[in-house]
């Protein structure tokens, strides 16, 4: 489940205009349709948005717990505790997606610039790289990730 909340909370993607020589055509909407934390495939539950422009990133994530209506508090909090969001400015490289986090519910991944593969072929778009897992502002654990998205306009 942890690997799963922290896949949930991963695929983030940051400040100059896309090139025109790189192979990746990122500004979009994306829908995941399918990832990889390390050799663990994200949850089928796991649904997720990200939001390209020529200059920034955002992400969006929930798990489907199946509330569909919240009447308690406890309701509320399940569906916050599932549902996660970042964003940020990007470079991109050649295929080297470089994501600059500016917005995240762990403050001490603000800041930081985590660079990326990617690759775009048809209305797929491929990110793969390695994502820090911290606690207390150290890297406990490093995740691989590979994460394919479905462009949707």
């Amino acid at each position: 489940m942890r690997a799963a909340v922290i896949a949930a909370l991963l695929p983030l993607v940051a400040s100059v205009p896309l090139q025109a020589q790189s192979s990746c055509q990122l500004v979009g909407v994306w829908e995941l349709v399918s990832g990889k934390a390390d050799t663990a495939s994200y949850p089928a539950t796991l649904h997720q948005l990200k939001i390209i422009t020529r200059t920034h990133w955002t992400f969006i994530a929930k798990m489907d717990n199946g509330i569909r209506e919240m009447k308690t508090a406890a309701d509320s909090l399940q569906v916050f505790r599932t549902t996660g969001a970042g964003s940020g400015t990007y470079t991109l490289q050649g295929t080297t997606y470089t994501e600059t986090i500016e917005y995240f519910p762990d403050p001490a991944y603000i800041g930081m610039s985590i660079p990326y593969t990617c690759r775009t072929e048809g209305d797929r778009f491929v990110q793969t790289g390695t994502f820090p897992e911290l606690q207390g502002g150290k890297t406990v654990h490093t995740w691989r990730l590979e994460e394919v998205y479905r462009r949707i306009e």
